[in-house]
């Protein structure tokens, strides 16, 4: 998995904690209750706490990745160098094989050689052996075995011959035997000296395995640590799946909860408007009571003396004020206002609601939950409420929108303000449509200054552009 899945996981998480407060109503003139504050913290220190630690992962699943990259390109050159250096080894085994095969017929000659002096000591000592047998074993008997002087000088001569033949076959041959031993020599040092370098190619190429060995064992501890990020990056998708589902059912019970009260209040002022209409009519029967019973005594005495009874006009019952105390004024959602642009200084939209394609991730897509609101220079631009409501998020819940504000607006409808600089509002706070809450700004997951801009029906996305336009 490439860093650009990652980040498309981590933006998932930035819906979470805004999807589950957007659709909770809240009664009119009634602040944020300390259970609901208690659970939605719960709620955001659990969501904040997957964010971070997918923030975590997404930074060491891109260093890890890159690790085991180089890590490659090591193994690769290591790759190619022990090539090399086996190459060069070969080629030093070969070098020493043609040494010794040098050598090898080196001693052949030095041994033939030999065997020829060898031969011709031996040779000369048989000549030795039959002169002395013969009897011919001095000059003397040479000489008394001539039969003049020229044959005397003959067989001197022929003797002087053979000695100096044998002599210098000997020599010549010990001179060959020399030279092939100084050549043998020569090759043995050479051969000793390629050994040595055979040894040394070894050794290196011994280091190079060994470093190749390491490289190997790094990338494969980086594709462990980065099979990990991904697999604990699952992990947290599908917490957070869970966490979303569990968020809705809070939700929906507390939208029921806040109807049940509303109805309750609804039902309790009806009864108090009631009792209070008994009440009055009671008060004015007892009122009315003495001066009926004394027209009746009237009526009675004329009767008596036969005189047509007439009775004295009486005045109407003044018709009951209405009671107009803020305390009986039925629940408006600001919802049935409508909505207007959130940002009244800056008319345009870059990002709609939907699928997009995010240039800055490589091509990346995503699902767009809202619109994004922005133009050169918008830093610092204010934002509005888009209608009446109450606040139920003013901070930053160290999720992808960054400083953020969320106003239900009843209906079971709410709308979400994302990436300020600073907002201007607090929890619980009933705002006007219209009022600033905040300012343009780069907070949370955002590539430049803009508004995000989010409506939510019953904690569900849904496409703003329904409720508000620029116009």
């Amino acid at each position: 998995m490439k860093r650009k899945s990652v980040k498309k996981l981590f933006r998932s998480v930035s819906a979470v904690f805004a999807a589950g407060v957007m659709a909770l109503s809240v009664m009119t003139g009634s602040a944020v209750t300390a259970d609901y504050e208690s659970d939605i913290a719960e709620l955001q220190r659990k969501r904040a706490s997957l964010a971070e630690e997918k923030k975590q992962l997404e930074d060491s699943l891109g260093s890890y990745e890159s690790g085991a990259e180089d890590q490659e390109k090591y193994l690769e050159l290591y790759d190619e160098k022990m090539k090399v250096q086996e190459e060069e080894i070969a080629n030093i085994k070969e070098q020493i094989s043609i040494l010794n095969d040098d050598i090898a017929d080196l001693e052949t000659q030095i041994k033939g050689k030999e065997d020829e002096v060898a031969q011709g000591i031996e040779e000369f000592k048989a000549r030795i052996r039959a002169m002395y047998m013969n009897g011919n074993d001095s000059i003397a008997s040479m000489l008394a075995g001539s039969v003049d002087f020229y044959d005397i000088l003959a067989r001197t001569e022929l003797m002087e011959k053979m000695s100096r033949h044998d002599k210098e076959m000997i020599d010549g041959l010990n001179e060959k035997i020399t030279s092939l031993n100084n050549d043998k020599e020569t090759l043995e040092a050479t051969k000793t000296e390629t050994e040595q370098k055979k040894a040394e190619a070894e050794t290196v190429l011994v280091e190079l395995q060994q470093t190749y060995a390491d490289h190997r064992e790094t990338k494969e501890w980086y594709e462990a640590q980065a099979e990990y990020s991904r697999n604990r990056t699952a992990e947290i998708e599908q917490e957070q799946a869970d966490a979303e589902v569990e968020l809705q059912n809070f939700i929906r019970k507390q939208q029921e909860e806040l109807e049940r009260k509303r109805e309750e209040e609804r039902k309790r002022k009806e009864e108090e408007e009631r009792k209070r209409k008994e009440e009055e009519e009671r008060k004015r029967k007892e009122e009315h009571q003495p001066r009926r019973q004394e027209e009746e005594q009237k009526r009675l005495e004329a009767e008596a003396q036969g005189v047509e009874y007439v009775p004295e006009p009486v005045e109407a019952d003044p018709e009951p004020e209405e009671d107009t105390s803020e305390d009986t004024e039925q629940y408006v959602t600001g919802a049935s206002q409508g909505f207007i642009w959130p940002c009244p200084t800056v008319l345009n939209m870059t990002d709609t609601y939907g699928y997009r394609t995010i240039n800055e991730e490589g091509g990346a897509s995503d699902f767009h939950k809202g619109i994004d609101i922005n133009k050169p220079g918008c830093a610092g631009e204010p934002i509005v409420a888009s209608a009446s409501g109450t606040v139920i998020t003013a901070s930053n819940t160290g999720n992808g929108y960054g400083i953020h504000v969320v106003i239900d607006h009843g209906d079971k409808i709410a709308t979400l303000y994302g990436h300020m600089s600073s907002c201007c509002v607090n929890v619980g706070d009933e705002v006007k449509q219209g009022q600033t809450i905040g300012y343009i700004g780069c907070t949370g997951y955002a590539y430049g200054n803009h508004c995000h801009f989010e409506v939510r029906v019953n904690g569900q996305h849904t496409d703003p552009l329904n409720y508000v336009s620029m116009g």
